[in-house]
């Protein structure tokens, strides 16, 4: 499964960590190649900039329980919003002989019209270097960095706490005949509070993978892998009175498979098993069957239609807990009547249960689960090559065993894009 795959179904995952829109990279653009009726249209240029911006308007940016009074809460009884924001990028492809360096930095701010304590800059960069040795190893290198408002949805008041994410990875690939291939991997990433009372959170975790692989000519892969992840959380959470370490060890044994079952659709999945131990608080271990599995099947050569389900254990930035289990699935259509304009829509549910959370045994709170549900509808437009318009529109749903963890929520936003 791709990154790129990987990244979407994150945000269909977590959409109020993307403010609840769907932005510029999300678009299935045709002249990327996305649909077959409109081949990739290459871009010779090396170097590219960008300016862009929006803005977005949210019923309840804070994701307020309809049972909550908004006034003690966020100091109005208006829950809504009006968000603008305005950015510069570059992107940077640069082939060395057989390598290749990579670039993308990004900078955005972002303003709220009422609630102006959330006004704030986020940005990211990054820098991979794609290297190949000879025709047998290959492999990347890079790091990553970058801030962003963390989710409000679990915050639920107006509190700007701004998260700083570090990520270094590394990874090598051997083929060692020319259908088989072994491979490894190692990824750090590490997340800073700047908001003193959500410290807790803050982690760093290191994760090696080693997988070896069955690679047919199409370029067509079944495989299996190990992953073992380490996740340290330096500051201590306190729960009932007590700290607790949420320090953790994690083993995943899984098979993956990436194939185009025709000419028309293509398969990525992964389906293993997953054991999680703590050092402390031991019941809320966990071993089970995790997976993810994608389906892309280009019903015409201007239509394709995207399925995904998933069963797995995540590590987040911004919850209250050392992992969530979440089992949902996703649907999402997309047509390109032509070259310069794309219609798509995205549906999720998922089911989150917060086994990770000590606090329901050592408090004998209850345990919390959640229950999303989001929609959402979008129209992408480029009148030339270069600039790029977006409109779209989402609501969304949470229900939860929890008082006040419920929410509901619309939002509607505008985005452009020129690249030169």
């Amino acid at each position: 499964m791709n990154r790129r795959t990987i990244a979407a179904i994150v945000i269909l995952c977590f959409p109020q960590a993307a403010s609840g829109l769907q932005n510029l990279d999300e678009m299935y653009w045709p002249e990327e190649g996305k649909f077959p009726a409109y081949p990739l249209e290459p871009d010779e240029r090396r170097v590219r900039f960008s300016v862009f911006g929006g803005a977005y308007r949210d019923s309840n940016p804070f994701r307020l329980s309809d049972g909550t009074n908004p006034l003690p809460t966020i100091g109005s009884t208006e829950k809504s919003d009006t968000v603008g924001r305005l950015g510069v990028g570059l992107n940077a492809n640069l082939p060395i002989s057989r390598q290749r360096l990579l670039f993308d930095v990004r900078v955005e701010g972002h303003d709220y019209r009422r609630f102006d304590v959330l006004d704030h800059t986020a940005y990211r960069g990054s820098a991979t270097w794609k290297w190949q040795a000879g025709n047998q190893w290959s492999g990347d290198a890079g790091y990553s960095r970058r801030r962003f408002l963390s989710s409000l949805a679990e915050i639920q008041a107006p509190i700007k706490d701004m998260i700083t994410e570090d990520r270094a990875f590394a990874s090598a690939g051997y083929l060692f005949t020319p259908r088989w291939k072994i491979r490894g991997a190692l990824d750090w990433t590490k997340w800073d509070h700047d908001e003193a009372t959500r410290q807790a959170l803050d982690a760093r975790i290191l994760s090696g993978t080693l997988g070896l692989d069955y690679v047919t000519p199409p370029g067509n892969s079944v495989g299996g892998q190990v992953k073992y992840s380490d996740g340290d959380f330096p500051n201590r959470e306190v729960v009932a009175g007590s700290t607790v370490d949420n320090t953790y060890k994690e083993t995943e044994v899984s098979g993956v498979v990436h194939w185009m079952v025709t000419g028309k659709s293509t398969f990525d999945g992964r389906l293993g098993y997953t054991w999680r131990e703590h050092d402390q608080v031991s019941q809320r271990d966990f071993d089970g069957v995790t997976g993810r599995a994608s389906y892309d099947w280009f019903v015409a050569p201007k239509t394709r239609l995207n399925f995904a389900a998933w069963r797995e254990i995540r590590s987040t930035e911004d919850v209250s807990a050392s992992y969530i289990l979440g089992q949902g699935w996703g649907f999402g259509p997309a047509w390109a009547p032509t070259s310069k304009l794309v219609f798509q829509a995205k549906y999720i549910r998922e089911d989150r249960d917060y086994e990770g959370d000590p606090g329901f045994i050592l408090a004998g709170t209850s345990q919390r689960e959640d229950t999303f549900r989001g929609i959402n509808l979008g129209a992408g437009y480029t009148p030339r090559r270069d600039i790029h318009l977006s409109i779209s529109a989402e609501t969304g749903k949470r229900d939860s065993n929890i008082f006040g963890r419920d929410y509901d929520y619309t939002a509607v936003s505008a985005n452009a894009r020129v690249r030169f």
